[in-house]
């Protein structure tokens, strides 16, 4: 599962720099966690990559009708 992937990076990550999981876990900066579990707010979600396959046909299907 990517989500348990990402949180495992993670802490292999936190601790090969010498912090705690009870650092990263526990921390003030809980949005800052959330967006490296994942991936920050750039990432495309399946919700992302659905509308725009649903914006390519719709346009398609417009192109064929002439509009």
């Amino acid at each position: 599962m990517p989500v348990l992937d990402g949180v495992l990076g993670l802490l292999e990550e936190t601790a090969a720099d010498g912090q705690s999981a009870r650092d990263v876990l526990l921390g003030d900066d809980l949005p800052g966690f959330c967006a490296a579990l994942t991936g920050g707010p750039e990432i495309r979600t399946y919700r992302d990559r659905w509308r725009e396959q649903l914006n390519r046909n719709v346009a398609r299907k417009l192109d064929r009708l002439g509009g």
